[in-house]
C-alpha cells in the first residue's frame, strides 16, 4: 500500500475507483430464478466498515470469496473508532496485518494518559494512566499477548482491511445499497441498487452477513428485537486540524476532558481525542441532557472549540462536523436462518472503553471459520448456531460496560463543575474540590476510571459456552477482578494463552498464538503426549478436516523455555489442548486417555456438528467412531 499517495489514503473513494478485475466464476456464478439470470455468491456482506471488511478478509483466508457492498463512496472519512486492543491485534496478526496496522497507528506510549483539564493550554485538574501504560499494570499486558495496544483511527484501518479483502478475492462494491432481501432453505436473495446509476440487481448468496452499522436495515428487516435505549444523550464531533504540540508535549495521551463551568449552555464539556500526534483532533462537544439536541452554527462550534483550547487565535481547520448519540442497545439474537449480524448492527454503545471496532472485528473472526467449514462441506450447519451463543453475551457485556463508564465520566465532569445532571452547574464545586474530603472523593473517582482505561479483563477474558466447545467440567473462577484483570487459562471456551516458545537453536522466539490459528485446528501436546499425534492423523484423514499437531517441551517442536506450559493450560505432560482456528480452546484432555483416537474423533465430530446420516438410528457421537479407529 505504500505506493498510494498519502492524500488518498484516509476517507477517500480511491478504493472504489480502482480497476476491478471481472469476478471469477467461483465468486459470482449465475442461476435461473424467478428474477431471471441472478448472480450467485457464497456470502454477501452488507457493510464495509471494520466488521464487514474484516469478515471479508477472514472469509478470504478460508478460501471463501465474498461479495461486499457499501452504500458509501469509500472508506471512513472521519476517524471514529481508534483504540485497538490486544485481542483485536491478535486477530489481525493471525492474517498477517499486524505490521501494516502498527505502521499507521500511534504506539501505546503516545496514549499514555487520560486527562481532566480546564483547557488544553491551561490548568490540569487530574490525570490517570491509560491503555496498559500504568507501571503497575505493564507486566499484565506484556504477559497477556505478543501484541501491543495502539491507537489506530478508523480512517487508517479500513483501507488496510479493504485492500486485503480485495487481495484475497472479495468483490468490493461501494456506492451499492441493500434494498431488501428474503431467505429460503437454500440461501438468501437480495435486491441491491447502484446509487450512482440507479440500476437494481438481484444477488443470490448461500449466506448473508449484516454489518451495516447502527441503523442496520438487515436487523430491521429480520425483525430482531433490540434491548435497551437509544438517544440517551447527544454530542457534536468536530474533526479538525489544530497544532496543540506545545500544550501536550508534557501531557501525552489519547483523551483530554476539558470542563469549563458556566462557559457554555450547550457544551460545557468536551473530549479532545488525539487522531494524529498532535495536530489532528476529534473534539466531542458534550451537550447536557436538559439542552436536548443543540443546533449551533459552524462558527459557534469553532469558537467553542477554541475556547476549550484556551488560546482563541489558534489556527484551526475544520474537516467535518457530525452528531452522535449515546445508546445502550444490544440485539437479543445475532442470527436468523442464513443471515448473521455483527458489529454496530447488534451492539450500540458510547465510545468509552474503546470497545466498538474491537468487538466488530472479533465478531467477524468468530464467524468466518465456521462459515468456511460449512461452505466447504466439512462441518454441519449446526456449527453456525455457536456464533450467536458465543458472541451475543459478549455484546451484552461490552454495551453494559461502555455505558457504566459513560455514567462515571459524567459523574467526574459534574464534580468538576460541568452541570450535566442539572440545567446549571453547581456553584460549590470549587469549594468542595479544595477541601480534603472533596479532593479525596475526586481521587477515588479517578481511581475508579480504571474500569474504563485499564479494563484488561473486559477486553481479554472470554468464557464461550456453545456446541463449538467441549467442556471438561472445570468451573469458571477468577482470582482477581475479571473486568480489570485478564486471567490466562486452558479451560475450554477460553482464548489460547500467550506464552513465548523457542528452539534449541538461536532463532527468534514465537508465541503460542503464532503456532496455532492460521485457518486450521491445532492440537498442542505436552512433552509426553505423542500418542495424540497418531490420533490426530487418523481423525484428520477420516473427517477431511486437518488437525495439525504441535508439541511443546524438551526436544519437541518448540521448547518451553520458561517451563510454564503445562501449568498454564492445566495439563499433565501427556495431555493436550485443541485450539480452534479463531485461537480459542475447543477442548482439553488433562492427561492421556485409553483410546485417544476415539476421544479426539468424538470431540471433533461434536464441534463440527457431524451427525448420523438420515435413516440411521440416533446414537451417541462416541459410537460414530469407525471400525478400527483407536485399535
Amino acid at each position: 500500500m505504500d505506493h498510494c499517495p498519502q492524500d488518498l489514503w484516509p476517507g477517500h473513494d480511491w478504493l472504489s475507483r480502482m480497476p476491478r478485475e471481472k469476478p471469477t466464476m467461483d465468486i459470482l456464478a449465475t442461476e435461473e430464478t424467478d428474477f431471471g439470470r441472478t448472480p450467485q455468491a457464497k456470502v454477501l456482506i452488507v457493510g464495509a466498515g471494520p466488521a464487514g471488511a474484516s469478515a471479508a478478509v477472514y472469509l478470504g483466508k478460508h478460501g471463501i470469496r465474498a461479495v461486499m457492498i457499501s452504500r458509501h463512496s469509500g472508506t471512513a472519512d472521519t476517524p471514529r473508532a481508534h483504540i485497538t486492543n490486544q485481542r483485536t491485534m491478535e486477530a489481525l496478526r493471525d492474517v498477517g496485518l499486524e505490521a501494516a496496522c502498527m505502521a499507521h497507528a500511534s504506539p501505546s506510549e503516545f496514549i499514555e494518559h487520560s486527562f481532566w483539564l480546564r483547557s488544553m493550554a491551561g490548568e490540569e485538574l487530574a490525570r490517570t494512566y491509560a491503555w496498559g501504560n500504568d507501571p503497575t499494570r505493564m507486566g499484565d499486558y506484556a504477559a497477556a499477548s505478543p501484541c501491543r495496544m495502539c491507537d489506530l483511527p478508523q480512517t487508517e484501518l479500513e483501507p488496510i482491511l479493504i485492500a486485503e479483502a480485495r487481495r484475497v478475492g472479495c468483490d468490493v462494491r461501494f456506492h451499492t445499497e441493500l434494498i431488501s432481501f428474503k431467505q429460503d432453505a437454500d440461501g438468501v436473495t437480495a435486491q441491491i441498487v447502484d446509487r450512482r446509476s440507479g440500476e437494481t440487481e438481484q444477488v443470490r448468496a448461500q449466506y448473508m452477513i449484516g454489518a451495516d452499522g447502527a441503523r442496520s436495515r438487515v436487523v430491521e428487516q429480520l425483525g430482531i428485537a433490540l434491548t435497551g435505549q437509544h438517544g440517551l444523550g447527544c454530542a457534536i464531533n468536530v474533526d479538525c486540524e489544530l497544532d496543540l504540540t506545545e500544550y501536550v508535549k508534557h501531557r501525552r495521551g489519547s483523551l483530554f476532558a476539558t470542563i469549563q463551568p458556566g462557559s457554555s449552555r450547550w457544551a460545557p464539556v468536551a473530549m479532545f481525542r488525539m487522531v494524529r500526534p498532535w495536530t489532528r483532533w476529534l473534539v466531542a462537544l458534550i451537550a447536557p441532557p436538559a439542552v436536548g439536541v443543540p443546533e449551533p452554527s459552524q462558527q459557534e462550534i469553532e469558537q467553542r472549540v477554541l475556547e476549550l483550547v484556551g488560546i482563541p487565535d489558534t489556527p484551526m481547520k475544520t474537516l467535518s462536523i457530525s452528531k452522535w448519540w449515546i445508546n445502550d442497545v444490544v440485539a437479543e439474537r445475532y442470527a436468523v436462518g442464513r443471515v448473521f449480524c455483527m458489529g454496530d448492527a447488534v451492539h450500540r454503545h458510547p465510545p468509552t472503553n474503546g470497545l466498538g471496532s474491537n468487538t466488530c472485528i472479533q465478531d467477524a473472526f468468530n464467524l468466518a471459520w465456521k462459515l468456511g467449514l460449512v461452505l466447504r462441506g466439512e462441518a454441519g450447519p449446526g456449527l453456525l448456531d455457536s456464533y450467536n451463543a458465543e458472541r451475543q453475551p459478549v455484546g451484552r457485556q461490552i454495551v453494559a460496560r461502555a455505558n457504566k463508564s459513560m455514567c462515571h465520566n459524567q459523574k467526574i465532569w459534574d464534580a468538576l463543575g460541568a452541570g450535566l445532571s442539572a440545567a446549571t452547574p453547581s456553584e460549590d464545586y470549587e469549594t468542595s474540590m479544595n477541601t480534603p474530603e472533596g479532593y479525596e472523593a475526586l481521587r477515588c473517582d479517578i481511581v475508579q476510571s480504571q474500569y474504563e482505561y485499564h479494563a484488561h479483563g473486559v477486553e481479554m477474558n472470554r468464557a464461550y459456552d456453545s456446541t463449538a466447545v467441549v467442556s471438561d467440567g472445570t468451573e469458571l473462577s477468577f482470582q482477581r477482578d475479571p473486568e480489570l484483570y485478564y486471567q490466562r487459562s486452558g479451560r475450554p471456551g477460553s482464548p489460547l494463552p500467550h506464552l513465548w516458545l523457542g528452539t534449541r537453536e538461536p532463532r527468534p522466539r514465537v508465541s503460542t498464538l503464532d503456532v496455532a490459528g492460521k485457518q486450521r485446528f491445532v492440537l498442542l501436546l505436552a512433552s509426553e503426549g505423542e500418542a495424540w499425534r497418531d490420533a490426530a492423523a487418523s481423525v484428520s484423514a477420516h473427517l477431511g478436516v486437518n488437525v495439525e499437531v504441535i508439541s511443546i517441551g524438551p526436544f519437541m517442536d518448540y521448547e518451553d523455555h520458561y517451563g510454564q506450559w503445562c501449568e498454564l493450560v492445566g495439563v499433565e505432560t501427556n495431555g493436550c489442548i485443541l485450539v480452534r482456528p479463531d485461537l480459542y480452546i475447543a477442548w482439553r484432555s488433562k492427561s492421556l486417555v485409553d483410546d485417544p483416537t476415539a476421544e479426539l474423533y468424538r470431540v471433533m465430530s461434536r464441534i463440527l456438528n457431524l451427525v448420523p446420516s438420515a435413516g440411521t438410528k440416533e446414537r451417541s457421537i462416541s459410537n460414530l467412531v469407525p471400525a478400527g479407529f483407536g485399535g
